[in-house]
């Protein structure tokens, strides 16, 4: 059942873990919403979830609420582990239901870690993806962020040119699709900008919401790029991410 409007502009954020969020993230779709707002936009983020996961236990997609500030639009689309693979195939329901304006996709690390998706068959995904997104709604914009850097990249070349190449093939699909492309990658580092090698900490957070406030500012005049230079924000309180009884949830070491 959607939500009544809490703005004027509907978008939709669809994701995997890295927009989705765990315990204790303020995300990156946090980042983005404050900015837009404080460029006196109103915007209503729209989708099926307005939870993180639980990183605290081994259990997959018993989300929680425990949000680092829970003081914005938390509606979206993403979830832990989605490829572009599997969400080609029910993205054309969601924006049926939605009616996003902007759809604002960040996706792709899993079809190349978990799925095996070569750089051919992730450009045959992507056109099926837009295809099908754009049937309920013919003028929709779409804004697709590159597939970012992790640690995996940095000690196993084939893979770092693995998604090199799939970039080139994203933007590439992008221009012959006629939708827009936020470099997302651009000024992300996996050992500066994740908190395990893969997931944003709030310094990645604001380089992912910087990369998609640039392209809507300069493709849609949306908004204002991003300000910069970009704060210097504290990691995430380790607590958050700790297995439910961990030493590190302790007592004692809360007191160390």
């Amino acid at each position: 059942m959607k939500k009544p409007a809490e703005g004027d502009i509907p978008l939709m954020i669809v994701g995997d873990s890295i927009s989705h969020g765990s315990s204790g993230d303020w995300t990156w779709r946090y980042f983005f919403w404050k900015h837009l707002k404080n460029q006196g936009l109103s915007i209503d983020l729209v989708g099926p979830k307005d939870t993180l996961d639980n990183a605290r236990t081994a259990e997959v997609g018993d989300d929680d609420a425990t949000y680092a500030d829970p003081d914005f639009d938390r509606d979206h689309d993403a979830q832990w582990g989605r490829p572009y693979v599997q969400e080609k195939d029910v993205i054309e329901e969601k924006v049926a239901e939605y009616e996003p304006e902007y759809l604002l996709v960040l996706l792709g690390i899993n079809d190349l870690f978990w799925y095996g998706v070569t750089p051919p068959q992730f450009a045959a995904n992507l056109r099926e993806f837009l295809a099908n997104a754009r049937r309920p709604a013919p003028g929709l914009k779409v804004l697709i962020g590159t597939v970012l850097e992790t640690r995996k990249a940095l000690d196993d070349p084939e893979f770092a040119a693995l998604v090199a190449s799939t970039n080139e093939v994203l933007r590439k699909v992008a221009a012959e699709e006629g939708v827009q492309v936020a470099e997302t990658a651009a000024e992300f580092r996996a050992p500066e900008h994740t908190w395990d090698g893969t997931h944003p900490n709030p310094n990645g957070e604001l380089r992912i919401a910087a990369a998609f406030a640039d392209k809507l500012a300069e493709a849609y005049g949306l908004g204002a790029p991003y300000p910069r230079p970009l704060p210097v924000l504290d990691a995430v309180d380790p607590r958050a991410k700790a297995p439910v009884d961990s030493p590190v949830d302790s007592p004692a070491s809360e007191a160390s």
